[in-house]
């Protein structure tokens, strides 16, 4: 039985995290790498990617030295810098508190510091601005040069949640510059500054003030800094994957694959090929196992920022179908852009929907990079939010429960009601687009859509070496493979079939690694019916 009070929370603070003695995944050899020196730092991660527990560790660190770092990589190597110096922690999270304008969110930062500089007897200069935080903390750091580590997490928070409002908006950046113009010219005298946020895509408006800001995301070092890779997985949790697997039923290395196909696939960086895990969804997961691979991601509201909220329209100019995978320069990623104006690809990187890919065009004899959803979990959400938004009849509770039940019918391997809920998907999904049953491939569409819905994995045009599958869906141990033909005519139907299942015999699809039951469909779809007029399974 393994212990899961050793899974650390959402809640989990460093110090709490290690008195506890739960897991904590040692990437503090990169934390050194910036952290030894002097001078701003800022580093963006989608929501639910551990930044606030990285600030965290950070705050640890410079107040109480190695204390709580005992056999972490980090151990000896800030003992030989600092000799065991400790620094004065200024911690400001800016999504922690309420506040309804820029002024109430200044008033809010100013209690917080003002609470320390009571605690240090720091003299006050008096403030005749509209905002006054920025002025008590310079004399905060200035009572001490070198002596102050400022921490700000969620810089972006106040930004991200009034795009809805223009005016309110651009005070708020107006406040963030003047914020940051201040700790620019404090620079100097802070031993350390560190911020995190979601998007660094604001450099050039709010961040102009602060220009030798270091971007930790431009350096492929730092790319593995925060999620877990596939090696953390097998040392931390292999006992967790290993229990997750016995109550689902699976083997660990199915297990592993589930886990990976769910919640595996960001990289964020286009020079380093570590793929990561998202936290969140993994310890959530291993923690409750018997609820299944859930999209926690979405369900925290992870997935529905206000940020992708307000753009999510957009995406009609951009077809999910291309949103799938999308061809990028390298430089383009180095790219910022302001909130107002940023292409939804972009807002989509940023905030995690999509992730990079890199693959090796053997025809033109280059290395192509790609964003493409990271994994189910992101697809899923993805799927959702496209059908919410953008859709002229916006997706029913209804037809979402038929999309879940699909997973069911793959599980039981109940074709009767799989065809049914094929109808069901065709019907709803394609009755306000014109060109739905105008071809094979949007009917199909459809009914993958309704799989990233669902989470279940599916992938159209699977390439081997004799052609293209129109639709593999992996589950565990077995593999569907669909071939889709559009009947015009009734007596079409059944020569399409036999066609169908011929294709998919006969161009051997499905026959990929890893190897599982291979299970081949053929699906006549009727164009004057709109729904599905005959099916075959061969086993």
């Amino acid at each position: 039985m393994v212990d899961i009070t050793k899974l650390p929370k959402a809640k989990s603070g460093f110090e709490e995290l290690r008195s506890l003695k739960q897991i904590y995944v040692d990437h503090t050899d990169l934390i050194y790498e910036f952290a030894y020196l002097d001078g701003p730092n800022f580093l963006s991660r989608p929501r639910r990617f551990g930044k606030s527990l990285l600030i965290s560790t950070l705050e640890s660190l410079f107040s109480h030295g190695t204390v709580f770092f005992k056999g972490l990589k980090i151990e000896k190597l800030w003992e030989e810098r600092e000799k065991g110096k400790t620094y004065k922690v200024i911690h400001l999270d800016f999504s922690s508190f309420a506040y309804t304008s820029p002024v109430d969110f200044d008033a809010k930062i100013y209690d917080i510091l003002d609470k320390i500089a009571n605690s240090l007897s720091i003299t006050r200069t008096n403030s005749s601005g509209t905002y006054k935080s920025d002025a008590l903390l310079t004399d905060i750091i200035s009572s001490s040069p070198s002596e102050f580590v400022l921490l700000i997490d969620e810089y972006d928070y106040p930004l991200t949640h009034s795009l809805d409002d223009e005016k309110l908006f651009n005070e708020y950046r107006v406040f963030l510059q003047g914020f940051l113009g201040a700790i620019k010219a404090l620079t100097g005298k802070m031993r350390f500054i560190f911020i995190t946020g979601v998007g660094r895509f604001a450099k050039t408006s709010v961040f102009s003030q602060l220009n030798n800001l270091r971007d930790l995301g431009l350096e492929a070092k730092f790319a593995p800094l925060l999620g877990y890779t596939e090696a953390d997985m097998h040392h931390y949790f292999d006992e967790y994957v290993e229990n997750a697997a016995c109550i689902l039923n699976l083997s660990k290395e199915e297990c592993y694959a589930q886990i990976k196909s769910h919640y595996d696939g960001y990289r964020f960086h286009a020079d380093n090929e570590t793929l990561l895990h998202n936290p969140w969804s993994v310890l959530n997961f291993l923690s409750a196992p018997e609820n299944g691979f859930k999209n926690f991601w979405y369900e925290t509201g992870g997935s529905y920022p206000t940020l992708i909220a307000k753009y999510i329209k957009s995406i009609q100019d951009t077809p999910l179908k291309k949103l799938q995978k999308i061809e990028i320069r390298e430089q383009e990623l180095n790219l910022f852009y302001e909130y107002i104006d940023a292409p939804t690809v972009s807002l989509l990187y940023q905030t995690g929907y999509l992730s990079l890919r890199v693959e090796y065009d053997t025809d033109l004899a280059i290395t192509m990079l790609y964003l493409c959803p990271p994994n189910l979990e992101v697809k899923s959400a993805l799927a959702s939010l496209y059908l919410i938004k953008v859709r002229d009849t916006p997706i029913t509770i209804k037809e979402e429960r038929t999309a879940i039940a699909l997973k069911d019918d793959f599980n039981n391997l109940n074709y009767e009601n799989l065809i049914k809920h094929f109808n069901v998907i065709l019907n709803s999904f394609g009755y306000d687009n014109k060109v739905a049953f105008t071809d094979e491939r949007n009917c199909r569409d459809f009914i993958d859509l309704a799989m990233c819905v669902a989470g279940i994995n599916s992938r159209k045009e699977v390439i081997n070496s004799t052609g293209n599958a129109d639709l593999v869906v992996e589950r565990p141990e077995k593999r569907f493979v669909f071939e889709f033909k559009l009947a015009r005519t009734k007596d079409s139907e059944q020569k399409l079939l036999e066609e169908a299942l011929d294709q998919t015999k006969n161009k051997r699809y499905g026959e990929i690694l890893p190897i599982k039951d291979l299970i081949r469909i053929g699906v006549v779809i009727s164009a004057d019916d709109k729904s599905v007029a005959l099916w075959k399974v061969c086993e």
